[in-house]
Parts: structure tokens; C-alpha cells; sequence
């Protein structure tokens, strides 16, 4: 029932809202017609602001209200759906005055309420995006400042702590000179320059760097240096350091919609999966395998653009099979000391605790006043002063895409900001650094290394020509074998039963681009039309057939690994074939002289 009908005073603190008018004094009045006076519904309640995710698009309601137990003015956040009919009632646990009799005209003011509401625009993205047609950084503010702010339910701490002045002064004490840490700031620096840079460079959709060695070598304070530009260099708290210990969708989540914040995973050590393989293509691919829903559609999948630090003491690719594309995909320091001493590394630490989040907005406010233009046109010629001085090899040009990229930076950084790079000298070091891991990167040099270091092991396996007692065990032969210059050289053919299972073992996933790299190298002997050669061998005691066998050439440098025939005289069993082979002289046959070297 209504209270005794009484006309409010007025109050500076009255809203009118249509038929409801709220007050802090009054509380929630309404009245029926026009002629009728206000009576009162409940304590004092109104939305007092609005906060619109504007990458959901879902409101959040700011509640005023004065709490039944206590008569204190009180707020909460609501879901804009709690003012449905069907939820209204559960706001009686913030102790809002809503009963069963009066709820539907409180959620009535409530929402009426709104149109007087302060509106805030909030978002749950990190790095480049758009606001209309405008592009836009999305850190802590919107960059340039649009009047958006990162939302408080954000899963990255990326809120400035502290004060930029302070930041700077500890890179001038302690980083400033030092190449491997100015290294380390340029790479938390360029996430955003990746992500800008992604939609026109298809081999720079996410920078992968690891940074592997001993425990002293400062390798993790270099990771918190380089996240400290964008934000909390912490584990804890949403801080932009994660763990290798972590389910690969938990990483996903983590990553998604992430364009150009740096986020490191700590200590490889703690992952759990025995093969890398996969998670680290995605990374570096900064996408999530498709995954179909239960009616057959796609699921919405995760996507990002950044850098992505990994640190741990040995090296990520010994988690990882032999694949070329990953080589090229990761970028690897090995046995760098990142700090000179622990006592720089403490002082660089107690800093960055304190300080953060400061540099990249900084920086990317920088290069709105500059023009966004300048980092496609430094990119260009970072890329060209690279090319000029890298080793050509098969995969120079899309390494040198991501070397181009932190270059940019770097000399970006120097022309653009306060703070001072030695950009020849993060040349260098990239170059350097990118000279050893070249022959890595060579993928069919370094199949053969694995290849003939396996069968050095098991050279025992090995049948020799003339050989007068046969190995227990045959996976193939060693020969020797003159070439079309009259030039004696050695080669080894193993039957292709057993080469697939050994490249498995050593991880390389595919044999047929490892093939195509030794013929492309003229290592590998064939007969014509074919990758392999063909000898008759009785395999199963129905008479001989054609069995295929991959023989190659050894390399020089290489034939003096493989010691003399060994001695099988002190063997107490019979010898046997894999694959059913009965003589010597059958395997003698492989390299006839119809064989030929292509």
C-alpha cells in the first residue's frame, strides 16, 4: 500500500526521472497520474554510472543506493541484466530495499534512471585497434586520448605504477652502453611495431624470442626489462609474466586479442609437454587451431600479434621435432650475459617492482605525433641495410623480416623518445646472433649431421663392401664408390624401412623436403627418375625383389667418422636381416654398375 501522499520538499539533490523522483533524503517516490501526489517505494536507489565494454559491447551499471541495515550510502556494480524481473530480486543481498510487492517499480526507476547516468567507454583489448575509422593503441588509455580506459576486470595488468622519470633514470645508471638489455627494452618495445606491421608482412604475424642460459646470466631480468615498458614485470596479479606451467588453452586465453603487449613465459623447464611442436607453431602463428563446435560449426579462435618472450636454461628447440619452419619462426639467444653482475640485476629489479607500464604508451604517443607512416618507412630501410650485410641462404629474406622489425624499433626509439639506443650496436648483436644459428636454420646440413652422428652410433648396422662376416643386425650399407671425375668417395644406403624410423627418432617430420635438399646439394645418389636406388633382395624367402634403399654421399669432412670394419668373429649368435636379407653378396649389390650418381 501507498504511504500518506506528502509532495516532497525540494531538494539540489532530487532526479526526476519521467514518473520517479530520487533522492538521497526522500528516497524512491512515484506517483500515478499527474494530478496525484509522490508517495515513497523504497530507500534511495539510482544508477549512477555506465560502463561500456566497447570490445563486448555489454553494459556494467554503477548502483547508488542506501543500504536497509546500516541507512549508509553504499555502490555496486551490477550486470546491466540484474534489472530484468526475473533477477531484480537478488539484489536484496547488497542490501538494496527490493521486496517482493515493490520490485517491479524499483527496477522501473532503476532503469528510467539511467538516461541521467554518467557513461564511461571501457575495453578488454590490449594493442592496436580502431575506434570508428580511427586507428588506436589500446593500453591503459586509448591512444590518442579518446576518453576510453582499459576495463578494472582486465586480464593484463597493464596500469602504470610508479613514475617514468624514476624508469629512466635506472636505464641511464644501469642499462644505458649495455647492448644485451638496450636489446632487451627494444624487444618489449616492439610488440606494437610487429602488430603494425603484421597485416603487410605475412612472415611477422608474432616474434617469438628465446632467451636461453645458465641462471646467472640475467636472462630473466632481461625478460622483466623488456615487459616492464608495457606493464607489471610480475608473476603475480595478472602481471605480463606467465609460466611455462600452464594448459595450452589456459595460454591461448591469455594470448587472445593480445596486438602489440609483450608477454614472457618463464622457465621452459616447467612445461609438461614432452613435444613442443605444435603450441610453438600456433605461437609463433599467432592463432589457435580451429576447433568445431558440437553441431559441426567453427569456434570462434584465438588470434594475437606480438612478442612472445620464453626463457629456460637449455635450448627450446631440444623440446621441439627438427622442422625448418620453426626454425625460421624463432628466434633464439643462446649463452648471452644479459646482466654484467647480480648486483646490476638486483638494482635493475628493485626499479622495475615499483615502476612500470610508462614507456610504451610513451613511445606509441610519440609515433602518432610523427606520423604512423615513419615505422613502415624505417622498416624498409632497417630491411635493406640488414640484406645488405646477412649471408644468403634459403631463408635469409623472412629472417631478415623480423630482424627488420626490431630494428625499426630500436632506431625509432633513438629518433623519436628520450631514451638513448646504440642502434649499430643492436645491429650487430642481431646480426651476430643470427650468423650463429644460420647453419641450424640450414635444415638438410643439419638433417645430415643428425643422420650420420645416428649412424656413427649404430655403424655396427652398417654392412661394408667385401665384408667376410655379416653384422648381426643390417639397416644398410657402407661403400665406396668412384664418381664420373674418377674421385673415390664413401656412401651410405639404408633401406627405406629403416630410414623413416630414424628420421622419426631424430624428429624430423618430414622426409621428403630433406630428400629434395641433399639431391638439390648433389648428395644424393638415385637412380633416374627416382629418390631411391633398387636392389634385388629376397626379404621374405619368396625369391628376391626390388627393395628401395636412400643412398647419399657423404660429405668429406664427415668420412673419417666411421672407423674400419669392425670384428664379428666374438659374436655368439647367428646374424640376422630386419628384413629377411640371406647373403652378403645380395647386399653387395646395391651399388652396381648400373647405379649412378645424379
Amino acid at each position: 500500500m501507498p504511504e500518506s501522499g506528502v509532495q516532497p520538499a525540494e531538494k539540489v539533490d532530487s532526479l526526476v526521472c519521467g514518473r520517479f523522483q530520487i533522492s538521497k533524503q526522500e528516497g524512491i517516490l512515484v506517483k500515478g497520474k499527474e494530478s496525484e501526489p509522490y508517495y515513497k517505494i523504497a530507500e534511495y536507489a539510482k544508477v549512477k554510472s555506465i560502463r561500456v565494454n566497447r570490445t563486448t559491447g555489454i553494459e556494467a551499471l554503477e548502483l547508488e543506493y542506501r543500504r536497509v541495515s546500516t541507512q549508509k550510502i553504499e555502490t555496486q556494480w551490477i550486470s546491466s541484466d540484474q534489472l530484468t524481473s526475473q533477477k531484480s530480486e537478488q539484489m536484496i543481498q547488497f542490501g538494496l530495499d527490493i521486496t517482493m510487492s515493490n520490485k517491479k517499480l524499483v527496477t522501473e526507476a532503476l532503469l528510467t534512471s539511467r538516461a541521467h547516468a554518467a557513461v564511461q567507454n571501457v575495453y578488454n583489448q590490449y594493442g592496436w585497434g580502431r575506434i570508428g575509422d580511427e586507428p588506436t593503441f589500446f593500453h591503459a588509455n586509448a591512444i590518442p586520448d579518446r576518453d576510453y580506459f582499459l576495463s578494472e576486470d582486465a586480464k593484463l595488468n597493464i596500469q602504470p605504477n610508479g613514475y617514468l622519470e624514476n624508469w629512466l633514470d635506472m636505464y641511464n645508471v644501469n642499462i644505458k652502453g649495455h647492448t644485451p638489455l638496450e636489446l632487451a627494452v627494444v624487444l618489449g618495445c616492439a610488440a606494437p611495431i610487429v602488430a603494425y606491421l603484421e597485416s603487410k608482412h605475412t612472415d611477422l604475424k608474432t616474434l617469438f624470442v628465446a632467451l636461453n642460459g645458465q641462471s646467472s646470466s640475467g636472462k630473466t631480468t632481461a625478460a622483466m626489462l623488456a615487459l616492464s615498458v608495457a606493464g607489471a614485470p610480475s608473476s603475480t596479479k595478472n602481471g605480463l609474466l606467465k609460466s611455462w606451467n600452464a594448459t595450452i588453452n589456459s595460454m591461448m586465453s591469455i594470448l587472445d586479442g593480445v596486438n602489440g603487449i609483450p608477454i614472457c613465459f618463464d622457465e621452459l623447464s616447467q612445461s609438461r609437454a614432452a613435444d613442443l611442436t605444435a603450441l610453438l607453431y600456433a605461437l609463433a602463428e599467432g592463432k589457435q587451431k580451429e576447433r568445431s563446435t558440437k553441431d559441426g560449426g567453427l569456434r570462434e579462435s584465438a588470434h594475437w600479434s606480438t612478442v612472445i618472450l620464453s626463457t629456460g636454461e637449455l635450448s627450446i628447440f631440444n623440446r621441439l621435432a627438427n622442422n625448418l619452419g620453426l626454425r625460421v619462426r624463432i628466434m633464439e639467444f643462446s649463452h648471452v650475459q644479459w646482466t654484467r653482475d647480480a648486483a646490476q640485476s638486483e638494482s635493475i629489479k628493485n626499479v622495475l617492482s615499483q615502476h612500470y607500464g610508462h614507456v610504451l604508451p610513451y613511445f606509441i604517443t610519440r609515433l602518432f605525433e610523427v606520423g604512423l607512416r615513419s615505422i613502415d618507412t624505417e622498416f624498409d630501410h632497417q630491411r635493406k641495410l640488414l640484406l645488405e650485410q646477412m649471408p644468403a641462404s634459403d631463408t635469409t629474406r623472412r629472417v631478415s623480416i623480423k630482424l627488420a622489425a626490431i630494428m625499426t624499433t630500436a632506431a625509432l626509439l633513438a629518433t623519436c623518445t628520450d631514451i638513448s639506443i646504440e642502434v649499430d650496436a643492436i645491429r650487430a648483436m642481431l646480426l651476430e646472433n643470427d650468423k650463429d644459428n644460420l647453419d641450424d636454420r640450414d635444415h638438410g646440413t643439419k638433417a645430415m649431421e643428425d643422420v650420420l652422428q645416428y649412424l656413427v652410433e649404430h655403424q655396427s648396422k652398417l654392412m661394408r663392401d667385401n665384408q667376410s662376416r655379416i653384422p648381426h643386425e643390417v639397416i644398410g650399407l657402407l661403400s665406396k664408390k668412384r664418381d664420373a671425375t674418377g674421385k673415390q668417395t664413401m656412401v651410405v644406403s639404408i633401406m627405406k624401412a629403416h630410414f623413416d624410423p630414424m628420421l622419426t627418432a631424430l624428429k624430423y617430420q618430414d622426409t621428403k623436403v630433406i630428400l629434395k635438399d641433399w639431391s638439390h646439394k648433389g648428395l644424393l645418389v638415385t637412380e633416374s627418375g627416382r629418390q631411391t636406388i633398387r636392389m634385388n633382395l629376397d626379404v621374405d624367402g619368396s625369391g628376391k625383389k626390388k627393395v628401395p634403399f636412400y643412398s647419399f654421399l657423404v660429405p668429406e669432412e664427415y668420412q673419417n667418422i666411421f672407423v674400419e670394419t669392425p670384428n664379428y668373429e666374438a659374436i655368439g649368435e647367428a646374424p640376422y636381416f630386419p628384413n629377411s636379407t640371406k647373403t652378403a653378396a645380395m647386399m653387395a649389390e646395391l651399388l652396381d654398375a648400373s647405379s649412378e650418381i645424379e
